[in-house]
């Protein structure tokens, strides 16, 4: 398994809570205030929480805060339900059921 160290999403790579939920002093929920976190490569930008490991100021539930996904072994398409965004059309902060959040689904072959 390959993996890359990348810049954390959620704390912008600043390893402190960005929201001051708990304190100002607070480490990152994500990266536990190293300021990168560890994906598996190849990878691709989260389309639930666009990149950023937030939605609002809770971590993103398909990234897990990370904002990066793995991306897809095979050929892909953009999911018909959420038309490529991730998000649940009747519930935005809730994932895409037929996608799980990343705005693509394998073809099948």
């Amino acid at each position: 398994m390959n993996t890359e160290w990348v810049p954390c999403s959620f704390c912008e790579g600043k390893g402190k809570d960005p929201f001051d939920i708990m304190s100002s002093l607070s480490v990152c929920c994500v990266c536990g205030g190293r300021r990168v976190v560890q994906v598996r490569m190849p990878y691709t930008r989260c389309s639930h929480c666009r990149g950023t490991g937030a939605i609002k100021t809770l971590t993103c539930t398909v990234c897990h805060g990370k904002g990066f996904v793995t991306a897809p072994a095979g050929p892909t398409t953009v999911c018909p339900e959420c038309k490529g965004t991730g998000d649940d059309s009747s519930a935005p902060s809730m994932d895409c059921l037929k996608c799980r959040g990343r705005g693509w689904i394998p073809i099948r072959r």
